[in-house]
């Protein structure tokens, strides 16, 4: 089964990411996916904390409220700002923390996404690309 882009759910950019930090040294201290609570995923490499809320580009089937195809503008915005909003508590949590936020690489999202991400990144906040493809993360 072909998977659509837009049909992406936040516990395969989790998959992939984790597979991504494992390959570059990090180790995974937690994840959490779909109804678990908390940060997506917390890892540690050489004393650094890296962490990293993950989004998808669709709700998860499983939740009664999915009734959209695909999140639109007004749902990525929101819910970039509950991610955003997250990784700073985190980081205030553990200070000195790099704190991330991951989406699927998906033009549709970027296009919504992309405007606001130079002003995000003043406050520390790296954003990371998920290409369900190819794998990669950038």
């Amino acid at each position: 089964m072909k998977t659509v882009p837009e049909k992406i759910l936040e516990n395969d950019i989790i998959d992939i990411l984790m597979d991504w930090l494992k390959n570059d040294g990090w180790k995974i201290i937690s994840f959490r996916k779909f109804r678990e609570r908390g940060i997506d995923i917390l890892t540690e490499k050489k004393g650094q904390t890296f962490i990293i809320e993950a989004k998808g580009a669709k709700g998860n089937p499983e939740n009664s409220n999915t009734t959209r195809p695909k999140f639109d503008a007004g749902q990525l915005k929101t819910h970039l700002g509950v991610a955003v909003i997250k990784v700073l508590e985190e980081r205030i949590k553990c200070p000195g923390s790099q704190i991330a936020i991951a989406h699927p690489d998906v033009p549709y999202i970027r296009s919504v996404i992309s405007p606001v991400i130079p002003e995000f990144e003043k406050l520390g906040i790296r954003f990371l690309w998920v290409n369900t493809k190819s794998k990669r993360v950038q």
